[in-house]
């Protein structure tokens, strides 16, 4: 087994070391700084491959066992903890602090510590306050040493629940049975812990698009529709925002102030008491043994406990912010709340799997609705929202989903391509038998066939039932790329045929332009990750014998996709890259992720050389692009990050895009096959090169060439050619001269 955090290797498997970033070329000072370095590699052997099969059961039997205790006795714990202190304000300040990140000029911090308190811990602490009784329920307000302690907790409690599921068994189960619980775990652990489908506001843009053609139905059904509910969790983030960044912003200027007396005085105006209350507050301490940093985190551990009122739902202010009604608001509030012991009943052994308050994210209290996790709609807006439509319109939410997957497809590749041609619905038949194709798209010289499927991922399968796996496995990838497949090959066959045939009436273009054909299949849904490499399943026995996979995708990474590339050539080369690279890598990490790593590669043969290895784990990756779409959904605005590719090929690709000549981009997919490491060493020769030319360009035999040594296994030869005005009229002379070294034996 094998593990990077940046997929890079040379052929020594030893660790890159950073190259200095030396003085700019003038050619390139718009390249990012960072483009010098490039991503390396950790390798390292399964932690008990050192282990006998014999020893290996024992250990994973220990590690089984103490979970379980663990698992029992933590859950136990915590559950005292809530019998003694008030729940409302743990869970507040454990939002407030561990949910919280910071963000300004150079953009939201994306927090990746292994260790730290996550969204699902606090959904899994909210589903068990609800299974007490309200006279069970703790008043006592908690200190600090009780919020770090449940936190902690709650993140062995999390980590003994998987750990729970070991079973010594499968060191001596089949190749086929061990790949079936790890596809298993992959779905529970995805189930357990991931949230994020997509970026704010594409959840936000695909939901409402989705779903507000049955806004009138449920208005007049529930009192409310998909939009008013949308809108109302909506601008309920960004009041709770709103409210903690403003807690922030009041602690901060406590910080600030130097003396003690007034520090107390600011403090207590803060909390709304008096200049009296001040004076008792500091007749209880004497100032002069306290110092002044532990003075404010007495004051702030204070204010801790009045928390909850981030979180608590004001009527008035949601009303006026979101421009809802007094009754649309109530009924908003009653449909998605529990009240205090709504879960009694209910089996806490679940709620790492399926969790109520998933669905129904605020709690009635006595003091009002509170709601500490009001993205926790936005994570399962999906089901939430079909649950509620398909309880009046099973059938027609079904249509709406499958015709809407297709409507956004069409957007967003015209969104990018809008001189592109597109046929939704393509009827086709072969050995008699008609099919139909989802979508497919002409872009210069390439078609884009795409299927789409908008199936739901049921509940069952992300509990990890292998049979609903498998099912969902076969609707939503394996089906739509045998469908590609069968068309591609019909396709392959006309374009061959010198002859005109039945396509020409079919298709938008000239059938005999095409050149390559690219496969991609689109689903709304996420299928834990694991679309994004289908090299996971390989063993597990569900796959067709010969299946051709091809790159899968949910609806919002496709989006971001051609939204992140700024050279449309550049989206074509993506996908084409990810298909020649399913069924030869094994990455662990999903779409986002490969995107970050193409970003860094370009997914390129000899940027990308894995021999020997098992997993390529890049979790991780997307990290700059998280940061970019996180902080302009935040309404910051930082450099977007990019493939990491020269000026002079940028500038390339440019003319490429704009001249749209015939089969533009498969040149740019040509010259995108050169590493990004390469083309800074390019850049740099022909720099270097063109000042020789300067100055021998009049003898008639100087040297102007540069051949530019393919990668191993690569196809093409790339020749540069420098020239001077004054000499221009030789310029197609030069040409010819630099095409025929390019094809020399020793240069191909």
């Amino acid at each position: 087994m094998s593990k990077t955090s940046k997929a890079r290797r040379d052929q020594k498997m030893k660790k890159r070391a950073k190259q200095s970033n030396k003085k700019k070329n003038n050619q390139d000072s718009s390249r990012n700084k960072s483009a010098d370095s490039f991503p390396s590699v950790t390798q390292f052997k399964h932690p008990l491959s050192n282990l006998n099969d014999e020893e290996r059961k024992k250990f994973v039997e220990k590690v089984s066992t103490e979970s379980k205790k663990k698992l029992v006795e933590y859950s136990q714990d915590i559950e005292n903890t809530l019998r003694e202190y008030d729940p409302i304000t743990l869970i507040s300040i454990l939002s407030c602090y561990c949910l919280t990140v910071g963000g300004g000029d150079n953009g939201v911090q994306v927090r990746e510590e292994p260790d730290m308190l996550s969204q699902s811990h606090i959904e899994y602490l909210q589903a068990l306050v609800l299974t007490l009784s309200t006279d069970d329920i703790g008043w006592m307000p908690p200190t600090p040493e009780v919020v770090e302690s449940t936190r902690q907790k709650l993140i062995v409690l999390s980590q003994s629940f998987h750990f729970s599921r070991m079973n010594s068994d499968l060191v001596e189960s089949s190749e086929k049975e061990l790949a079936i619980t790890q596809i298993q775990e992959s779905f529970r652990g995805s189930t357990q812990v991931v949230r994020n489908w997509g970026y704010f506001s594409q959840v936000r843009n695909i939901s409402m698009e989705l779903y507000s053609p049955f806004d009138e139905m449920l208005k007049s059904k529930i009192g409310c529709s998909c939009t008013e509910i949308i809108n109302f969790f909506e601008t309920l983030t960004e009041i709770t925002e709103d409210n903690v960044t403003n807690r922030f912003k009041n602690l901060s200027k406590l910080k600030r102030i130097k003396s003690k007396e007034k520090l107390i005085i600011e403090y207590c105006k803060l909390i709304g008491q008096s200049e009296e209350y001040a004076e008792t507050f500091k007749e209880n301490f004497d100032l002069n043994k306290i110092s002044q940093k532990n003075l404010f985190v007495m004051l702030m551990s204070h204010y801790d406990i009045r928390s909850d009122e981030c979180y608590y739902i004001n009527n008035s202010e949601i009303k006026g912010r979101a421009r809802l009604d007094e009754e649309t608001v109530l009924s908003i509030l009653k449909l998605l709340s529990y009240d205090l012991e709504g879960l009694r009943e209910a089996k806490k052994e679940y709620f790492f799997l399926d969790n109520p308050v998933w669905e129904k994210p605020i709690i009635k209290t006595d003091k009002g609705y509170f709601c500490a996790l009001p993205q926790l709609f936005f994570s399962f807006i999906l089901t939430t929202l079909d649950e509620i439509i398909e309880i009046y319109d099973k059938k027609g939410l079904h249509q709406r989903r499958a015709d809407y997957l297709e409507i956004k497809i069409d957007e967003i590749v015209k969104r990018r391509f809008p001189d592109s041609k597109t046929i939704s619905g393509l009827k086709w038949k072969k050995d008699n038998t008609e099919y139909e194709t989802d979508l497919i798209t002409f872009i210069d010289s390439q078609a884009i066939i795409i299927e789409a499927k908008s199936h739901r991922i049921s509940k069952p399968a992300l509990r990890g039932a292998p049979n609903r796996i498998k099912r969902h496995l076969t609707e939503i990838l394996v089906d739509p790329s045998i469908q590609s497949v069968r068309l591609k090959d019909e396709l392959d066959k006309a374009r061959l045929n010198k002859s005109s045939n039945e396509w020409d009436q079919k298709l938008p273009v000239n059938i005999h332009e095409i050149h390559n054909i690219i496969r991609v299949s689109v689903s709304l849904e996420n299928f834990a990750s694991l679309q994004a490499s289908l090299d996971s399943f390989e063993k597990t026995g569900w796959l067709p014998h010969d299946f051709q996979a091809c790159p899968s995708m949910t609806l919002a990474d496709f989006e971001t996709v051609f939204d992140f590339l700024d050279h449309p050539v550049q989206i074509v080369h993506y996908l084409r890259r990810r298909t020649d690279l399913e069924g030869k890598v094994s990455f662990k990490g999903d779409e986002l992720d490969l995107l970050g790593l193409y970003r860094e590669t370009l997914l390129t043969d000899e940027e990308l050389s894995f021999d020997d290895l098992d997993n390529v784990i890049i979790t991780g990756m997307s990290k700059p692009l998280d940061k970019y779409y996180i902080s302009k959904d935040q309404g910051i605005e930082i450099p977007k990050p990019a493939p990491k590719i020269t000026q002079r090929f940028k500038d390339i690709f440019k003319q490429l895009e704009n001249r749209s000549t015939p089969r533009w981009t498969e040149i740019g997919c040509i010259l995108n096959q050169i590493s990004p490491r390469n083309q800074i060493e390019l850049s740099k020769h022909i720099k270097n090169f063109s000042k020789i030319v300067q100055r021998t360009w009049r003898n008639e035999e100087h040297n102007n060439l540069i051949v530019f040594n393919p990668p191993e296994n690569c196809e093409y030869s790339l020749a540069v050619a420098l020239f001077k005005n004054e000499n221009s009229d030789m310029r197609d002379h030069f040409i010819n001269r630099a095409t025929e070294e390019a094809l020399t034996p020793e240069n191909t």
